[in-house]
């Protein structure tokens, strides 16, 4: 009897210690897990954190008083365009004319440098490369790359640093040049995206605010480019010095905001990107006819500051 309950006893206290192995040891992991996350979300904080963590975001549901602010804001100053807020979290969207198709002008630069970067990954270029500027590249209509003159020595990572921060056009045509030729059309950003647009006569191309918005979800996401080019093209979008439309109408100064201008001459005016509020980060892309002027970017502004008051209280 004694054997068999010292026998006993050694049973139990083996399951015992074996029990608390597995507990040290599942907390070893997980905490190793959070680790590695916390550390891969902050590598690439301007990527969308479920890529890393699971149910990250708090998550709202009832965006109905957002969508009544928006179309009262159109109806009260009769404003003619289009508007797309997208709630990254859940995927939440709210609509004003989101199908309406605008002249994309300065806005289409931004899938050409998802394009540079995805030849760097199919490995037809370096972002080391040097080009040479060439006389026909030469354009005075936004930037100022262009009075460096032809001949001018940079390498593709610094021409799409321009293109980005400066909108540049002599930059965009120097990419568009470089980018072109190496390409198939199923590994093109316009390709590879369900993206609606028409192309003018003159060769540019009109999209609307939902399809536009689709390029900054898949850098969010990283679903074209590399994560760690998604990051890089991102990061360059919140360098911009353009700071009077979206940008104007976020109050913390702080908060990270992603984004591209476009300016058709005096007839179209916009500015999408993503804006970085903690936890509640979101997508907006507007788009209104009028003059390259305060009252249009007020307009903007305006719109962009609904947005962030609301997720903001």
């Amino acid at each position: 009897m004694r054997r068999l309950n010292k026998l006993s006893f050694t049973i139990t206290l083996l399951l015992i210690v074996s029990i608390i192995g597995n507990i040290i040891l599942f907390n070893a992991v997980n905490s190793s897990n959070d680790i590695q996350d916390s550390s891969s979300s902050q590598s690439y904080r301007l990527l969308a954190k479920r890529l890393f963590l699971d149910n990250p975001n708090d998550k709202r549901i009832n965006f109905s008083s957002l969508r009544s602010s928006f179309r009262q804001y159109f109806s009260d100053n009769s404003l003619s365009g289009s508007l797309y807020f997208e709630y990254l979290p859940t995927g939440t969207s709210v609509r004003v004319n989101p199908d309406v198709k605008y002249r994309a002008a300065s806005l289409i630069k931004l899938p050409v440098a998802m394009e540079l970067y995805k030849a760097k990954e199919l490995g037809k270029v370096n972002l080391s490369d040097t080009i040479k500027l060439k006389q026909e590249w030469l354009n005075d209509g936004y930037g100022e790359l262009y009075k460096k003159g032809a001949g001018y020595m940079l390498s593709l990572g610094e021409a799409v640093e321009i293109l980005l921060t400066d909108s540049d056009n002599t930059a965009l045509r120097a990419i568009l040049d470089t980018t072109t030729p190496i390409l198939e059309d199923q590994d093109r950003a316009l390709g590879a995206l369900d993206i609606e647009l028409s192309m003018a006569n003159d060769g540019s191309i009109d999209i609307g605010t939902r399809s536009y918005s689709s390029f900054l979800k898949c850098l969010y996401f990283a679903c074209y480019n590399s994560k760690g080019d998604s990051q890089a093209i991102l990061e360059l979008l919140t360098k911009t010095s353009f700071d009077n439309r979206i940008v104007a109408g976020v109050d913390d100064k702080s908060i990270e905001i992603a984004h591209k201008i476009g300016v058709f001459n005096m007839q179209v005016q916009s500015d999408c990107g993503i804006v970085y509020l903690e936890n509640n980060n979101y997508v907006i892309c507007i788009m209104l006819e009028g003059n390259d002027d305060d009252t249009t970017n007020s307009h903007i502004a305006n719109l962009s500051k609904l947005a962030y008051e609301y997720l903001a209280k």
